[in-house]
């Protein structure tokens, strides 16, 4: 699988090919003055945005000329689309099946949110510049916006079906279809990792937090009656 407009080579689809973004980039076969534009770029954009990156910034931190950018990328968005596209080409799904793969190991309420959360999580902190990025870029770039929800519409039949069975089968409220425990699931998840992101002054304590959002996420799904019984 080629990229057509990074001209990235995709490794083959396995089950550690995104685990680290950046570990990713490194093992491309692609010129040293590209990956550390590519490299640099991810950086800057997570840091100041994009708008708030200059292309003149970009080359000073890779140590390349504005023309070795505007030789691999024809604009700016172009180089953005080449560090983003990668992630949502293979977000879904590699990790979809894996995900689906691993959590059939689990068989209580608990043990299901517990894996969704840590395995979620610890990949949305081992790749924290690039979902910055992504999530930030998604309100705004229509082009990032078309690429997710393309491979969102093409995932959501397989994921949504084994996911609404599991969750079913281990006591989650009946009357929440999937897409509404996995917006609970998301919210809480997305809202603590941008927390750390951009509230830094905020303390943590990341194995007592999670527990806490375990807690509360299975307080609002779960089937208190079933429970009990």
């Amino acid at each position: 699988l080629k990229s057509k407009i990074t001209g990235i080579e995709l490794n083959d689809m396995n089950t550690n090919v995104f685990s680290n973004y950046r570990n990713w980039l490194d093992a491309q076969k692609i010129p040293k003055g590209k990956k550390a534009v590519l490299l640099s770029a991810l950086t800057l954009f997570a840091e100041f945005g994009f708008n708030g990156t200059s292309t003149a910034k970009i080359a000073q931190t890779a140590g390349v000329s504005q023309g070795t950018i505007f030789k691999y990328f024809k604009t700016k968005q172009d180089l953005l689309i080449s560090i983003l596209q990668p992630i949502i080409q293979n977000f879904f799904p590699v990790y979809r099946d894996d995900f689906l793969a691993e959590w059939q190991n689990f068989n209580t309420l608990r043990e299901l949110v517990h894996f969704i959360i840590h395995d979620r999580y610890r990949f949305l902190k081992e790749n924290s510049d690039a979902f910055t990025i992504l999530l930030s870029e998604m309100l705004t770039n229509n082009t990032v916006r078309r690429l997710f929800q393309k491979i969102l519409q093409s995932s959501k039949p397989i994921f949504v079906k084994q996911f609404q069975k599991k969750l079913l089968q281990n006591g989650v409220r009946k009357d929440l279809d999937s897409l509404a425990v996995f917006r609970t699931l998301l919210g809480q998840l997305l809202t603590y990792f941008l927390q750390q992101k951009f509230a830094p002054q905020i303390k943590v304590n990341e194995e007592n937090d999670l527990k806490e959002i375990e807690d509360q996420i299975i307080r609002a799904i779960s089937d208190q009656k079933r429970e009990a019984n």
